[in-house]
């Protein structure tokens, strides 16, 4: 048996004692003289000595040393975009990674926490100035009055209507606007090259949409995979998600079971790292990922469809059902789309007319919260 340090392994100096933090497993181990003299002679594949048997045996389990052969080691010599995007940009996304046994906080216990916290230290200003005379800016120019309007009303939504469905014409269209293809052009000496209705630097695209289907009219509930280039779905494998397991991946959020469609973003990385292979492009996944986002809630105002986004989602089990391998393709959140619930909708309204802001949580969301 052979084995090396593994390259995932990340080592820092805390409080003077050398400490090894394995991001895919979130474990770290403060680590002795001994373990940093055996770690100095398997850089690279080498036979362990006998005598230090039990010590291998340890840092084998903790993720810190790999043996010859194992997955872990087809793994790290897999081709993938992370090895040109280097060892920052692998460590953020797997230390920021969440597993099947996360724990997120409720909306009310993260109130009070904030709460607490305001008495002790204040919000930082939401606004940055500079102690220089400002130059006074002309008054807006009036949009076209559809765009004003879909401009205005753009907001987040979490109370839905049970009783009525998302269209399938809604759906189809949020699909367009969101993902879908809306030119096409050839680029010399590099092929054809599309352009959706949200940016993407170089025209890479790397983001993908799976639809949740919960409750669109004319269409089963399930999981799909849409195909921007014929502007269709594929019904993908498996039963639909219910209440509790979509609560599960979805960071304990109550409301998002209660959308009529939910749609999960992921980045194709290969796609950006193609033309990309820096540690910065990590950056511009997410930046386009705002984008994408953005086009969904002001689809989704146009249609008359409340929309919502979270970040809040545990990674292990949406990998696992999708059949998402980290080191190729990454969950990145969801938006939900769903027709609001009447109070919220004649809420939303009145603030769109300049009346009182207000939060879109139900009673029983936020109850406790004041």
């Amino acid at each position: 048996m052979r084995v090396r340090v593994s390259r995932l392994a990340v080592f820092m100096s805390r409080n003077g004692q050398l400490v090894c933090d394995v991001p895919d497993r979130h474990r770290q181990a403060g680590l002795r003289p001994a373990a940093w003299e055996l770690l100095a002679r398997h850089t690279r594949w080498a036979e362990p000595r006998d005598e230090d048997a039990p010590l291998v045996k340890q840092l084998l389990g903790a993720g810190v040393l790999i043996e010859e052969g194992s997955p872990e080691h087809h793994q790290e010599d897999e081709r993938s975009p992370w090895r040109s995007w280097g060892t920052a940009a692998t460590y953020f996304h797997l230390a920021t990674r969440t597993l099947d046994g996360e724990r997120f906080v409720t909306a009310a216990d993260d109130t009070a926490r904030l709460r607490q916290k305001a008495e002790q230290e204040p919000e930082p200003e939401p606004f940055k100035r500079y102690d220089i005379p400002a130059l006074a800016l002309p008054a807006p120019l009036a949009l076209d009055s559809a765009m004003d309007r879909t401009l205005r009303e753009r907001r987040t939504t979490r109370r839905f209507d049970d009783g009525a469905p998302v269209t399938l014409a809604q759906l189809s269209t949020a699909l367009h606007w969101t993902g879908g293809v809306q030119h096409r052009f050839d680029v010399p000496g590099f092929g054809e090259a599309v352009l959706k209705a949200s940016p993407s630097g170089g025209s890479r695209h790397p983001i993908e949409i799976y639809p949740v289907v919960r409750d669109v009219e004319g269409l089963a509930p399930g999981l799909y995979h849409y195909a921007a280039d014929i502007h269709a779905l594929e019904p993908l494998p498996g039963e639909a998600p219910d209440t509790e397991t979509l609560l599960h991946w979805f960071g304990d959020q109550s409301f998002v079971p209660r959308a009529g469609v939910l749609f999960l973003y992921t980045a194709v990385l290969e796609r950006s790292a193609w033309k990309y292979p820096t540690g910065r492009t990590y950056r511009a996944v997410y930046t386009e990922l705002g984008h994408v986002s953005q086009t969904a809630y002001l689809t989704g105002a146009a249609l008359g469809l409340g929309v919502f986004y979270t970040a809040a989602m545990r990674d292990e089990p949406v990998e696992e059902v999708f059949g998402l391998d980290w080191r190729n393709e990454i969950p990145l959140g969801i938006n939900g789309f769903g027709v609001p619930h009447p109070q919220e909708a004649a809420r939303q309204r009145e603030m769109a007319a300049g009346g009182e802001p207000g939060f879109s949580y139900a009673r029983d969301e936020w109850d406790g919260l004041g």
